[in-house]
């Protein structure tokens, strides 16, 4: 490839920061409209379809994204991504019925998936490893900008002006990027080497992925796993999996090779990866209904703590990111950081939160900035370990998993949180007034005048013991995490891309 002038690398980073934007702000932005939007549509019973439809397309596209732009090139297909996702939010602006937007969402979800997986592929072509964790914290604060703006723009959009400009808004920055991509990227060579498109083993992993998704959505509406309704789906999706790998073991030009697993710090860097990034995103969920559930507190009051959160991942990725850069060592900082993740989370099981709002900052803030330090440094040292012909693949594969982890993340510790739940009510006198769901039912906000003192204050201890089972399980998680990074091997990281 054409080599990019140190120059140049400050402009197409801004193209791939602001492509991030666009998928990040999109999530944020339209749940904050959910309501609004099935108001005016009408669609009340349908409304999870909004999210799930997203996230269903987004991550079952994105390993393909990976094998197409190895194939056609980066930039063509970076720049397809952008086009389709701005069509589709056109689409979901003028969506008359919620099965239209539903529809519209999920082809905007196709192209969210190319936003997201190519972004992280051009990283990996144009920075070397040994210089990659500072500018991985770029899109760690990408994340951070668009969490904490996504709701005020929602917000402001669902009751000043309509909804229809949650997904207006993405038009010009779409434009934006897709006029900065196209302009900065040309540097990119195409690929000399004409390649069969494995359209099976596409159709495979749309298989595989698509229902697993399904599946795990439905995990918190249904009140657990051992339902019809999840397990079918995923079912399907594992069969499709095995289907997947025996095609793909066979390709000529595989879609996601297999040999990827082979490789020691491939397989054992997505697991390290998936620890962290299942408790990120279950913490997004847990800990504002730790405020709401626990201590009763309003959406608007439990919401800020989230930017601790958030805001610490982001420095924590900025941290250990100059670390990387300044020794050329990244492994050492994820198991670091899973220690202390560990400690914290075991502490606020213990203390709790709610009691002191210095407490609550500072854990929250030392939780996110150990996820982050966890999370960056996987994304320099699984690239790094892989050949140069597997990089479109290797890294679109683990942004894929990444994905699913994150998906498997929030079912799991939502489940296990209704789960303990209902098991600490059924002792407490009364709770047959709860329903038949008892988990769920601890979660409703009129319980003071379904019972007396004495049986809140006994579902009060309920409800603490039960959010302090799930930080002990996030602390048990992590130490899995570190666990595979022990076992992985540390190649020393590359001061050029191989690429350029």
């Amino acid at each position: 490839m054409a080599s990019i002038e140190p120059k140049n690398v400050t402009p197409i980073m801004f193209g791939l920061v602001l492509s991030l934007f666009l998928a990040n702000l999109d999530q944020t932005i339209v749940a904050t409209c959910l309501p609004a939007i099935a108001r005016d549509l009408d669609g009340w019973d349908l409304l999870p379809w909004i999210v799930s439809s997203y996230l269903v397309t987004s991550t079952a596209t994105t390993p393909i994204y990976g094998r197409l732009s190895d194939i056609y090139g980066r930039r063509p297909m970076l720049l397809a991504s952008i086009a389709l996702f701005v069509a589709a939010s056109a689409l979901c602006a003028l969506a008359p019925t919620m099965p239209a937007l539903i529809a519209a969402r999920a082809l905007q979800g196709a192209g969210g998936g190319g936003l997201r997986a190519i972004s992280q592929i051009v990283i990996a072509d144009i920075i070397p490893p040994r210089f990659r964790g500072k500018y991985q914290g770029w899109m760690s604060g990408t994340f951070l900008v668009s969490t904490a703006l996504g709701p005020v723009l929602g917000g402001f959009f669902a009751e000043h002006v309509t909804w229809q400009w949650a997904f207006w808004i993405n038009l010009p920055l779409g434009a934006i990027a897709f006029f900065v991509i196209d302009r900065q990227l040309r540097k990119l060579t195409l690929p000399t080497r004409s390649v069969k498109v494995d359209w099976i083993g596409a159709l495979c992993i749309v298989a595989f992925a698509a229902p697993l998704m399904i599946g795990i959505s439905q995990v918190e509406q249904q009140g657990g796993w051992l339902n019809l309704v999840v397990m079918t789906p995923l079912l399907a999706g594992l069969v499709a999996g095995v289907v997947l790998v025996w095609w793909e073991l066979r390709a000529p030009e595989p879609m996601l090779p297999m040999r990827l697993f082979s490789n020691n710090v491939y397989t054992l860097g997505n697991v390290a990866l998936a620890a962290p990034s299942m408790t990120m995103t279950a913490m997004i969920i847990i800990i504002p209904l730790y405020y709401q559930v626990v201590l009763n507190w309003s959406a608007d009051a439990a919401g800020p703590r989230l930017i601790a959160l958030t805001a610490g991942m982001s420095i924590g990725s900025f941290i250990v990111g100059s670390a990387i850069t300044r020794t050329g060592r990244a492994r050492v900082y994820p198991i670091v950081a899973g220690f202390v993740a560990v400690a914290v989370c075991l502490l606020i099981a213990r203390v709790g939160l709610g009691t002191s709002l210095v407490f609550d900052l500072l854990s929250i803030l030392a939780l996110g900035a150990a996820l982050g330090c966890q999370i960056n440094p996987m994304l320099v040292i699984v690239p790094n370990g892989l050949e140069i012909r597997d990089i479109g693949a290797g890294v679109s594969g683990m942004t894929f998993f990444r994905s699913l982890a994150g998906a498997f993340g929030v079912a799991v510790f939502t489940t296990f949180l209704v789960d303990r739940l209902a098991a600490g009510a059924a002792l407490v006198p009364g709770h047959e007034k709860l329903g038949a769901n008892l988990g769920v039912g601890m979660l409703r906000r009129d319980m003071d005048k379904l019972f007396d003192a004495s049986a809140n204050a006994a579902f009060d201890v309920v409800r603490q013991s039960a959010f302090s089972h799930v930080f002990v399980m996030a602390a048990g998680l992590t130490i899995a995490g570190v666990v595979a990074l022990a076992a992985m091997q540390e190649k020393p990281l590359r001061a050029n891309s191989g690429l350029l």
